[in-house]
């Protein structure tokens, strides 16, 4: 089942933006900042500017009524669902093998660290401008959910290539429903009607990209 391309939108102006502290994390550091070493810190400004011509972040969603939708279980009691697939290109993944050919394999590490952190960002905004979209509906937005979480296999990956078009902004689905770029993320949202049935912490407006809305 394919939107009709007209109700297929895209979120623009994505900004990315990074946490210090948790690029450190992710590349295994638990040190404060300024006990990490320089030539560290000096590896990690130089593969950050790499991402100036690296990362091109791109977001497509839709929102489809409950009949509309394959009627999983997890849409139950929705009256609206958005589903949304993100990418930051596949620039960055080809980076990353090359500096692994060349057997830098901190620097890949630490790009690695980044493309992740900057996917995990494009999903965080395009979040929360869906969380928006569902409260000037006068919804309560959910969490947002990826295939592979509690009951929602990871084969449901191919209901979402279904209805969106992955091709649009370069991301493709293997047989085993993994995406290609890897740096991709793809998600859910259900909007209800009752305030109760909403699993997503902060329901003020404009404060929906926190992290523990994600699942």
């Amino acid at each position: 089942m394919l939107v009709m391309s007209s109700r297929i939108k895209r979120i623009e102006n994505l900004k990315i933006e990074f946490d210090e502290q948790r690029i450190f994390r992710l590349i295994g550091y638990k040190k404060k900042s300024q006990e990490i070493k320089e030539p560290i810190k000096k590896m990690i400004a130089e593969e950050k500017k790499k991402l100036e011509y690296l990362l091109h972040p791109a977001s497509i969603y839709t929102i489809l009524d409950y009949n509309e939708t394959n009627k999983h279980p997890v849409f139950k009691d929705a009256e609206k669902v958005a589903l949304c697939l993100c990418t930051i290109g596949p620039d960055l993944e080809d980076e990353i093998n090359q500096l692994m050919e060349k057997n830098e394999m901190v620097r890949a590490l630490i790009l690695d660290s980044l493309g992740s952190e900057a996917a995990e960002e494009v999903a965080i905004q395009s979040d929360r401008r869906l969380a928006d979209m569902a409260r000037e509906l006068r919804f309560w937005p959910s969490k947002r959910y990826s295939p592979g979480y509690g009951k929602w296999d990871v084969k449901e990956q191919k209901y979402i290539f279904q209805v969106l078009p992955g091709k649009d902004i370069g991301v493709s689905l293997t047989e085993s429903c993994m995406m290609i770029p890897r740096k991709s993320i793809s998600f859910r949202i259900n909007f209800y009607k009752n305030k109760k049935l909403t699993t997503r912490k902060n329901t003020i407006q404009g404060k929906s990209n926190d992290r523990n809305n994600q699942t």
